[in-house]
């Protein structure tokens, strides 16, 4: 029979229950900080932190060692589910499954998320490739003429805005205008 030492971290003192961690429940977002690092601290003073960081990974070649991980692990999760509000509760989902599995199976999914991403160099254009560059680079010319084109209609209303505003002020400056225009034109 296997004998867990008492400094190991799959070792339960017989104290331990499904109560014996008090932190300050976790109501959300407000007071997470708080709840987290204090779930830390009480994890860590009972040499269990390891569990939920990963570091302690269940022995798949030791039958004890994985029925004393069970039984560690079971008892971390009713501690941190203990000290969260019943709201939070309903959103914890894990299915049984070790957090690691998670874990990877997230990292997996992320790898190949960046895979897809990944464009293929091209290696040789075909007339499928230069027909899109060609219809990309029209647009680009028709979108900087299009520009080009509401800037220099800008640049008239302006005028024609200034002009106005001399004429409005007065006979006098209707010569001064008269001159500018022939100037200008």
């Amino acid at each position: 029979m296997t004998t867990i030492e008492q400094t190991s971290p799959l070792y339960l003192h017989p104290s331990d229950g499904s109560h014996s961690v008090s932190v300050e429940k976790l109501q959300g977002s407000s007071n997470y900080r708080a709840w987290s690092r204090s779930m830390e601290i009480a994890l860590a003073s009972k040499r269990k932190l390891g569990f939920v960081t990963g570091l302690v990974k269940r022995d798949s070649n030791d039958a004890v060692k994985q029925d004393h991980w069970d039984t560690c692990n079971s008892m971390i999760i009713s501690w941190i589910m203990g000290s969260v509000s019943d709201f939070v509760k309903k959103s914890i989902i894990q299915s049984g499954r070790p957090i690691t599995d998670y874990y990877t199976e997230m990292r997996g999914l992320l790898e190949e998320l960046e895979s897809l991403n990944s464009m293929p160099p091209i290696t040789s254009i075909t007339t499928k490739i230069s027909a899109f560059v060609d219809a990309l680079n029209q647009q680009l010319e028709e979108q900087t003429v299009s520009e080009e084109s509401q800037r220099e209609i800008q640049k008239h209303v302006k005028e024609e805005s200034e002009v106005s505003a001399m004429y409005s002020k007065g006979n006098d400056m209707s010569y001064t205008v008269s001159a500018v225009l022939t100037l200008k034109f």
